[in-house]
């Protein structure tokens, strides 16, 4: 069962610019995975993340439906999405839509991101998503083709 949807407790600290970066970041470490891309099929600030055309996750931009936090959301196991947000619910959150399936927010509008812990949560996203094809030649040391 999922964790319970709660409110943001703290107010996002980060400029627009940082976030710019952030964003950035975050789709060079995807990019990194074969058949991976980070792209916006829509006309605003939101990625898609994707992996041979499945989505497993996204970057949001002060989204409506999360009380305006900015971050990824990246697809989990429940009971991880229920571990995190209860360690730590100011930095992680239930997005809306996906949270039911155990998806995972990530603030990054607070403080700079531990981004050695944000590519662990990609690479474990990516290997939930990913066809065995593709994490086979990951395993096997295949980089981006």
């Amino acid at each position: 069962m999922p964790a319970p949807r709660r409110p943001a407790t703290r107010q996002p600290t980060a400029s627009m610019t940082e976030l710019h970066r952030r964003k950035a970041h975050l789709a060079k470490i995807c990019e990194a995975y074969p058949e991976t891309v980070a792209h916006s099929p829509w006309e605003n600030e939101h990625l898609s993340l994707e992996v041979a055309r499945k989505r497993f996750g996204y970057y949001l931009y002060q989204h409506f439906g999360d009380d305006g936090r900015s971050g990824a959301v990246l697809k989990a196991v429940p009971l991880m999405q229920e571990m995190l947000v209860e360690t730590d619910p100011d930095r992680f959150w239930v997005p809306a839509f996906v949270g039911r399936h155990g998806w995972i927010g990530i603030r990054f509008d607070l403080e700079e991101p531990n981004w050695d812990e944000i590519a662990d949560f990609v690479r474990d996203a990516w290997i939930l998503t990913a066809p065995k094809k593709l994490r086979r030649a990951l395993e096997s040391g295949g980089t981006r083709s």
